[in-house]
């Protein structure tokens, strides 16, 4: 009996998402409160060429596919801090990721050219002070089953338009927990957890 709870302990220990956080430059902490209106952008998502070969095919291209993804996240992204931005009273505003990803479109910036813009600009265009963004990237390797590395390795970071920076960035690992788990559930999990933890507070 104690040996299936010392498993199962080390399951859940293996499950959960592990982060590491950051502020990237010593004035990060001052400048969030600079802050008043934030934009997410839609994240960069890569599949593994094992997962993409363990898939049953589609009409749908892989890159296609990486760009839904991508804009799932960052719907996902936006929903977790407009509820923490209504829970916790934080004095920014932010923009709804339908109307950034409209003025995107808008200005001709497809999601390919995005994803290696100078996001100073991308903050200029999109009339915010800051933008958040992300990278996530889904190994799976069905040979291997419930061992290994099998899950999505996420990255989100803070943009000061301003400063032309990312002055905050936090990574996180999300492990496959059971045959349930499909890397939209991975990536929802982990986007909320990263968002979270966002160094925004409340100011008077």
């Amino acid at each position: 009996m104690k040996q299936i709870i010392l498993v199962i302990s080390l399951m859940l220990s293996l499950a959960s998402c592990k982060s590491s956080q950051q502020f990237t430059r010593p004035d990060g902490e001052a400048r969030i409160s600079e802050h008043h209106r934030v934009a997410v952008l839609p994240f960069q998502v890569r599949f593994s060429e094992d997962y993409k070969e363990g898939m049953r095919s589609t009409s749908v291209p892989w890159v296609e596919q990486e760009r839904i993804a991508g804009i799932d996240l960052q719907k996902e992204a936006f929903l977790t801090l407009q509820k923490k931005v209504t829970k916790k009273k934080w004095n920014i505003t932010v923009q709804d990721y339908l109307t950034t990803n409209r003025r995107l479109e808008e200005s001709g910036i497809s999601f390919s050219r995005l994803m290696a813009m100078d996001k100073a600009k991308v903050a200029d265009i999109l009339g915010v002070d800051a933008v958040i963004y992300g990278s996530s990237d889904v190994e799976y390797n069905f040979r291997r089953g419930f061992t290994g590395f099998n899950g999505l390795l996420t990255a989100l970071h803070l943009y000061d338009g301003e400063l032309n920076d990312v002055i905050w960035t936090n990574k996180g690992k999300e492990y496959l927990r059971s045959g349930f788990d499909s890397p939209q559930d991975l990536g929802r999990r982990s986007v909320s957890g990263l968002v979270e933890s966002l160094p925004y507070r409340y100011t008077k």
